[in-house]
């Protein structure tokens, strides 16, 4: 999974800042959550993603994806 989050971090603009570190993903096993300040860039990354696990007989569970996020203030 790792090498996987490598490659579909490093294509894009995936991540977001948090007290001056950069977090593009919090991954266990095979759950992972991506990070990104746009929805557009999380859509890309997740495509980017099925690319990858693709030729390992990996693939996405579109049913189990969810996409949100959180405002501040």
């Amino acid at each position: 999974m790792d090498w996987v989050l490598e490659r579909t971090a490093h294509t894009g603009f995936l991540g977001v800042t948090l007290a001056d570190e950069v977090f593009t993903d919090l991954d266990f096993a095979d759950d992972v959550a991506l990070l990104a300040e746009m929805v557009e860039i999380l859509i890309l990354a997740l495509d980017v993603m099925r690319q990858k696990v693709c030729p390992f007989g990996l693939e996405i569970k579109w049913t189990k994806t969810k996409i949100g996020g959180w405002k501040c203030g």
